[in-house]
């Protein structure tokens, strides 16, 4: 990145926390007229793992739908490293042509222009010189005329026992120090606490944090991104997100898919909780940002996370029934938040696989009304779901017409009542990175603090012994019904009076 794209930036508020004293109209329009420009100077993207399923089924199909909307530098390289020999530039191109026929894309000359932007190169990230492939894209400069200003991206969508020979080789080749660089780095950004802070110690060695992209894809999510303007733009409910007015929150991110065949399956906590789930978690429960810029969002995020508590006396962990020798496949967890806002509030967080049916969502459960005018009156409760319907509804209890009795009603939004189409996550985070806006990525210091609250329970885990032979119900792997709600034991940890919402 250049210092004047930097001071850019600074003036425009992107990525940084909120400016301290007020800029006029006029020079945010003029800051704004020259980010523009610079967004769309010349780009070399460098994909590490090109022939990889996350290339085929997400960053491909992502890439040309920004190509067809304009949203991609005119002068645009993709550089697709894989260590697969017999492939050559000619047969990737066919392959990625075929891929995107296959998704139900059509032949266009816009496909062609596409597929003449990528460039294959046959590279073992392992074992080979860095060098030579820091030769490439000093050929590929000169071959596609690329500006020396250009800005170049390394995409790591690599199995994560790449990532640290990946980081290295580029470092040690001097491919990061180029302040136009930057690296993005998929999910999961390591396996604990020791090996997340070893990534962060590793990757701030050769860059700055400006220059990192953690990816969480579902921050791409329209969705999720929807859950701060619900929050902070509709003052009806802002006013009740506390622990004077809700009784307890539950998240939800079930799936029908099975563990199949993979060998790399680390079980649902690990899969899904410090990632995902503590997205849903910080979004639902953080205090108002000072602003909408990336710091001042992800400075919320982390001060939820130093006080999110996850005790292993209150951890449920299962696996389906036709499922043997592996890890867990579903995790349940009752949460913690202490401080002012949410303390005595239980949040109750479950994920799974092989479950009843697909469905990530936030429930929020409302304390009963103290009244005894309606004393079958329910609380009112509020479900935001992020898939797949993607729908906010709210319960209501409201009277029927001709009788005296009350019955509840839901008022419902579906998302899909917009006549604007919804992008695919994978659309959102390239155009981000693209931008270098860091809003949507996770930040070092975050990562860590996602895996501290996990940690309790992990290291519980592997230090489990029998009391007398008996383990309590938390330490057990209990087994649940393929399509059901997953196992029956998760409702040991939650409070009295309280339920799992039905799938």
């Amino acid at each position: 990145m250049s210092e004047q794209e930097k001071t850019t930036r600074k003036t425009l508020g992107f990525g940084q926390s909120s400016p301290k004293t007020a800029i006029s109209p006029a020079e945010s329009a003029k800051a704004l007229d020259t980010f523009l420009a610079q967004s769309k100077k010349d780009l070399i993207f460098t994909l590490l793992g090109g022939l990889s399923n996350l290339a085929s089924l997400k960053i491909f199909p992502a890439f040309f739908q920004l190509f067809k909307e304009k949203k991609l530098p005119s002068n645009l390289a993709i550089l697709a490293v894989d260590r697969h020999e017999k492939t050559t530039s000619g047969s990737f191109r066919a392959w990625v042509r075929q891929d995107l026929l296959d998704k139900g894309e059509a032949e266009s000359p816009e496909l062609e222009a596409f597929l003449h932007r990528i460039t294959y190169m046959c590279f073992n990230l392992q074992t080979g010189s860095y060098a030579e492939l820091k030769s490439r894209i000093g050929q590929l400069e000169q071959e596609r005329d690329i500006s020396p200003d250009r800005t170049i991206f390394y995409y790591l969508a690599v199995w994560p026992v790449l990532f640290e020979p990946s980081i290295k080789g580029l470092g040690q080749a001097g491919l990061l120090a180029d302040l136009n660089a930057c690296i993005a780095v998929e999910k999961p950004f390591g396996n604990s606490l020791t090996s997340a802070k070893a990534l962060n110690s590793l990757l701030s060695s050769y860059c700055s944090e400006e220059q990192i992209f953690r990816i969480d894809h579902w921050l791409g999510k329209e969705t999720v991104q929807n859950l701060l303007a619900f929050r902070f733009a509709n003052g009806v409910f802002e006013h009740l997100w506390n622990r004077q007015f809700i009784e307890s929150i539950e998240i939800t991110a079930a799936e029908t898919v099975l563990v199949g065949s993979r060998n790399d399956y680390v079980g649902a906590l690990m899969d899904m909780v410090p990632n995902h789930l503590w997205q849903l978690v910080c979004l639902t429960m953080m205090e108002p940002p000072n602003s909408l810029n990336a710091d001042d969002i992800r400075d919320e995020k982390v001060k939820l996370l130093r006080v999110l508590t996850a005790d292993p006396k209150y951890a449920i962990r299962g696996v389906y029934d036709t499922y043997y020798g592996g890890p867990e496949t579903y995790i349940a967890l009752k949460l913690g938040v202490n401080n002012y806002r949410w303390a005595g509030v239980p949040v109750y967080v479950r994920t799974g696989k092989g479950m009843k049916r697909k469905v990530t969502q936030i429930v929020v459960n409302f304390k009963r009304i103290p009244s005894t005018l309606f004393p079958t009156a329910q609380p009112n409760c509020l479900v935001l779901e992020l898939q797949p319907k993607e729908r906010v509804s709210i319960s209501w209890q409201v009277k029927v017409p001709g009788e005296s009795s009350i019955r509840e009603q839901s008022l419902d939004f579906s998302y899909r009542s917009f006549k604007e189409p919804i992008p695919e996550a994978y659309e959102r985070l390239l155009a981000d990175i693209i931008a270098g806006d860091r809003t949507l990525f996770t930040r070092g210091d975050e990562a860590e603090a996602q895996w501290a609250v996990v940690m309790p329970i992990l290291n519980h885990w592997q230090s489990i012994v029998t009391n007398n032979g008996n383990l309590s119900e938390s330490d057990i792997v209990h087994q649940y019904p393929l399509g059901s709600d997953g196992p029956a034991a998760a409702q040991t940890i939650l409070e009295k009076g309280h339920n799992w919402r039905s799938l």
